[in-house]
């Protein structure tokens, strides 16, 4: 595993906190998904770049390094425990109006 990897996968299981302070309960499902897709890109992006691995495999398997464990967290663990649900309530402005 490379540094940049190792990063992804550090930031990525955290993500889903961010993530959650992003999305709002009203949301699709798609669009839910499609902030999970960017913030794994961007940790990808941001974990190579950081490592100075910034090259066409190493940041396209930081990308995919960052998803699974954004993935593998929130189901496993934020999403469970109520985490990630309540910062996004907590968050959203439709629950504080």
């Amino acid at each position: 595993m490379t540094n940049a990897q190792m990063w992804a996968l550090i930031v990525g299981f955290a993500s889903p906190i961010l993530i959650a302070v992003i999305n709002r309960p009203e949301w699709s499902q798609a669009a839910r998904t499609l902030v999970q897709v960017m913030v794994s890109v961007l940790v990808g992006l941001g974990s190579a770049l950081f490592a100075g691995d910034f090259a066409g495999k190493d940041v396209v398997s930081s990308i995919l390094v960052a998803a699974v464990a954004a993935i593998s967290a929130y189901k496993g663990v934020f999403k469970p425990a109520g985490i990630a649900p309540k910062v996004e309530k907590a968050t959203s402005p439709a629950a504080r109006g």
